[in-house]
């Protein structure tokens, strides 16, 4: 019976040896799961920085190549039709016309083109008469032309106006008469 309680407790004390053993595995196993989530982790941020810096470079090299090839205008003569008779010019001209008709657009770009370049011209603005802000002063009906506000307006196709200290002074509709008055 000795004999049996010596090997008894060998076999305990082999078991409580293999207890630690495993707690010290498990303890490790634990720690390198740690350290492989937290490498995962920054390979992960890691990529994505890379993707971001490759997506940012290649928007900055294209954005390179077209600025060198286009202009960018930027054009403060284009005003809503309720400031007619309020800019801060003393003389100046109005042309109201449908910007979104792409050959109308261009007919009096030009115009006006051609009449800024003359000896002294006066001051030209322009209103997007398809614009929302605008329409409710388009009529399909007879214009007014001799208005006294802006809410008096009421354009009726292609009209040039011409203003002197806030009064519409002399008014033109038409593409014919915008052209004989800038030309």
């Amino acid at each position: 019976m000795a004999k049996r309680k010596k090997a008894n407790e060998k076999r305990n004390s082999f078991k409580k040896n293999m207890n630690k053993i495993d707690g010290i595995g498990g303890l490790d196993s634990e720690i390198w799961g740690k350290i492989i989530t937290v490498i995962i982790v920054l390979v992960v941020l890691g990529l994505f920085y890379l993707l971001t810096l490759y997506i940012t470079g290649k928007n900055t090299d294209d954005s390179k190549s077209d600025d060198t090839s286009a202009e960018t205008t930027i054009s403060y003569d284009n005003i809503v039709l309720g400031k007619s008779f309020s800019m801060s010019d003393d003389d100046y001209l109005v042309i109201y016309y449908d910007k979104s008709d792409e050959d109308v657009s261009k007919t009096y770009s030009e115009l006006v083109s051609t009449y800024q370049g003359k000896e002294s011209p006066l001051k030209v603005y322009t209103v997007d008469m398809s614009s929302a802000l605008n329409k409710g002063n388009a009529t399909d009906g007879e214009s007014n032309r001799n208005p006294a506000n802006a809410s008096e307006l009421a354009i009726h196709g292609p009209t040039l106006i011409h203003y002197s200290n806030h009064t519409a002074i002399e008014y033109f509709e038409g593409e014919t008469e915008i052209s004989d008055y800038l030309s």
